[in-house]
């Protein structure tokens, strides 16, 4: 019958277009397959289209996956995240090009290019890219000198003294314990109380409204979209996908906004970093519209090179911030500040508790300083401990909460005199990780030694070996911040306990799958509470 053989037709005719379709998208993912061989760079060969040498991700850690390709493939090689190739540089020298020589031809981060068209994401200073990057950075950096560091060490203590009274509870009940719980809980409560001057306990008050949100908004299991992000960017742009979920952000423009409404009316300021954001928001900003009933509650030279041989230029002279730019870099300092210090106050605290030798040594060294200032922790007796900053340095080393960096090419570079031309638009690797451990660079990279860390240890070795925080223009604004708040708390904890591992500590740790932070799977620990601790003021 004529219709019947109509649709016969269609049939064909939309099948032969969707077998081009596939052949044509197949095509596309693998044309480009053969870059790197064509230049003569080692690489890891692609085996599947569209996914190209991510496989691994699916049940290997990136940062495994980084160490064993640079001990095969070498320092220099190539890779491809789904069909785009990506270069690999872990030589020195080229990493000081990339990061510090040649700046402006590399001066975006590769999530950069994550934006989505969310108002609040894409105003993050960790997004922004080029001049806008330069003129936010210029206007935040003053939130984190010396001075502005020491005004808010009062703050870090007091949510020190909560983690402590915590840990003692927990302690009491003689049962092993997930360190990154409580240690989320004292890295939300310092976010929440310097960023807004809102105080918690989130450890107990697990309802509050602020802490709940909190959770949802900045838990660390988006790998899977770090992994579209990845493998296909145009497809996650398309759909809008996004690293933070929506409904929490409107939960937080709001609270900043309430916050920022009672201050205005009030005349009321406070040392916290919203305070600084209030003074670059522009005059004719919109007007405050906040949601009803959320109410305002009642470093050292290991981690960075000399400043020397970089400057972060003055950049223009515009000053101010929209109103949700002001928002953004509010709700950046949780993003870039709760599961990092979480992590890294974990995995320091798990060392300890492996190497019961260090952590005398360490305890010994804060009952000295301690004893001279008569119990009070200040900003100079953190500084004063340089064994506590050793063992902060080597744990940064073992497991550096960002295990790589990333870096988008700006203009067709070309690297030192290595030959490679490197494209516009390419991503750049440094993996950092299997940098820290590499044998040639930090011999028996596997142990525990702080004394990795002594001066004249570090003046043997290259400065670019050691990236826990990037490095140039572009490296963690926060930096000295949040050694800080790892310090004190760390003082709390060796003043007033043992740490010790017990059956359930895994030895070594694991870590959860996917591209992003160094996430473990579980520390557990047991914690002692000593007869011969350290009063604190």
């Amino acid at each position: 019958m004529p219709g019947e053989e109509l649709l016969a037709d269609s049939l064909a005719i939309t099948l032969f277009f969707g077998i081009i379709s596939l052949f044509c998208l197949y095509w596309y993912s693998i044309k480009d397959f053969d870059y790197w061989k064509k230049r003569g760079i080692p690489y890891v060969k692609p085996v599947l289209p569209f996914i190209g040498t991510s496989y691994s991700l699916l049940w290997k850690p990136a940062h495994q996956i980084d160490v064993e390709r640079y001990r095969k493939l070498g320092p220099v090689y190539g890779q491809f995240d789904g069909a785009r190739p990506v270069l690999v540089i872990a030589d020195l020298k080229l990493v000081r090009e990339v990061l510090v020589k040649e700046f402006p031809s590399f001066i975006n981060r590769r999530v950069s290019s994550f934006k989505n068209g969310d108002s609040i994401v894409d105003a993050m200073l960790f997004v922004l890219h080029g001049d806008e990057w330069k003129r936010v950075r210029n206007i935040l950096t003053p939130a984190f000198t010396t001075g502005k560091i020491k005004r808010m060490i009062d703050i870090i203590k007091e949510c020190g003294q909560t983690a402590t009274e915590n840990f003692r509870t927990t302690a009491k009940s003689g049962k092993p314990f997930q360190a990154k719980l409580i240690y989320g809980a004292f890295a939300m409560d310092v976010i929440a109380s310097a960023a807004f001057s809102v105080k918690l306990d989130s450890h107990n008050d697990t309802k509050n409204q602020f802490v709940q949100t909190a959770k949802e908004a900045f838990s660390t299991d988006f790998g899977f979209k770090l992994f579209i992000f990845l493998l296909f960017p145009k497809l996650a742009k398309l759909f809008k996908v996004s690293i933070i979920s929506p409904k929490p952000l409107v939960f937080f423009r709001e609270v900043i906004l309430q916050i920022m409404e009672k201050r205005k009316k009030t005349g009321q300021t406070r040392n916290d970093f919203l305070q600084l954001l209030m003074a670059t928001l522009k005059e004719d900003t919109e007007e405050l519209k906040v949601d009803k009933g959320i109410e305002e509650n009642s470093i050292t030279s290991n981690y960075g090179h000399d400043e020397s041989t970089y400057q972060t230029p003055k950049f223009g002279s515009n000053k101010n911030l929209s109103l949700n730019a002001a928002v953004a870099q509010s709700i950046s300092f949780f993003t870039a500040g709760f599961d990092t210090v979480a992590s890294t106050l974990s995995f320091a605290t798990y060392l300890l508790a492996v190497n019961p030798e260090i952590q005398e040594r360490m305890y010994e060294e804060v009952h000295q300083v301690l004893e001279k200032t008569e119990g009070e922790l200040t900003y100079e007796a953190i500084q004063e401990m340089k064994y506590l900053d050793n063992v902060l340095s080597e744990t940064l080393r073992l497991y550096p909460v960002i295990p790589r960096l990333e870096r988008m090419t700006e203009t067709d570079c070309k690297l030192g005199d290595t030959g490679i031309t490197v494209p516009k638009g390419m991503a750049i690797v440094i993996p950092s990780y299997a940098l820290h451990k590499d044998p040639k660079l930090f011999p028996d990279p596997e142990k525990f030694d702080p004394d990795r860390f002594l001066p004249e240890e570090r003046a043997k070795r290259d400065p670019y070996a050691y990236l826990p925080f990037g490095d140039g223009p572009r490296h963690c604004i926060g930096m000295r911040f949040a050694l800080i708040e790892v310090k004190t708390c760390l003082v709390y904890v060796i003043a007033n306990f043992k740490i010790l591992r017990c059956p359930e500590t895994k030895v070594p740790l694991e870590f959860c799958l996917g591209p992003g932070l160094l996430i473990p799977k579980d520390i557990i620990l047991k914690f002692e509470e000593r007869t011969d601790k350290i009063s604190l003021k």
